[in-house]
């Protein structure tokens, strides 16, 4: 697949770097080799980045990592590789297309990139629905992690930067599309140092 570039996550992971004071990765340092690295040492992930559902097998459905090649191409990392990884994390955000939806296999739930990071180890995951606006979602993602910084569990601070959008956004921006897409999983206790 060649995606387009997302001029907004950039903006989203500085700001949100400022607010809790963590270690970023940009363009190509932000590679695929660069999180097998480092993903097992950290405590929280927010990834800002392309993501793909696979609705047949749902094995296939991938985050995009570094910058793309002349032709649009990014490095990959799909459902099913996660699957090795032995994460630390007490929460990954999934700031990306499509990272909670995927193949429903009986007796197995929804095959998809939440749950290839839960079961690598996620205690708590927020993952998206459906594809997502680049700016509208880096507004949330932004209020979403104030709202942290200030005691609010996961929950609660995931609803209210979802109510503080609507009230500083009006007409088209009100539809749930730009702001209802992304849901938490797992543990929703307020984050500690």
């Amino acid at each position: 697949d060649s995606l387009s570039s997302l001029p907004a996550s950039g903006k989203e992971i500085a700001s949100i770097e400022k607010l809790m004071k963590g270690k970023t990765w940009y363009g190509q340092q932000a590679s695929l080799q660069q999180f097998k690295a480092q993903a097992e040492q950290y405590r929280f992930i927010h990834l800002s980045t392309h993501g793909k559902a696979d609705d047949r097998v749902g094995d296939y459905a991938y985050l995009a990592f570094g910058s793309p090649t002349a032709l649009g191409n990014f490095e990959k990392l799909y459902a099913r590789d996660l699957y090795n990884y032995s994460l630390n994390a007490d929460m990954v955000v999934l700031s990306a297309c499509e990272t909670g939806i995927g193949k429903l296999q009986k007796g197995e739930g929804i095959i998809s990139l939440a749950r290839a990071f839960a079961y690598a180890g996620a205690k708590s995951i927020f993952t998206t629905l459906w594809q997502v606006n680049d700016d509208k979602t880096k507004d949330l993602m932004i209020d979403f992690y104030k709202n942290l910084k200030n005691g609010k569990t996961k929950d609660a601070a995931l609803r209210n930067a979802k109510l503080d959008f609507l009230k500083k956004n009006d007409g088209e921006l009100m539809h749930p599309f730009f702001w209802a897409g992304m849901i938490g999983i797992g543990d929703m206790s307020e984050v500690r140092d």
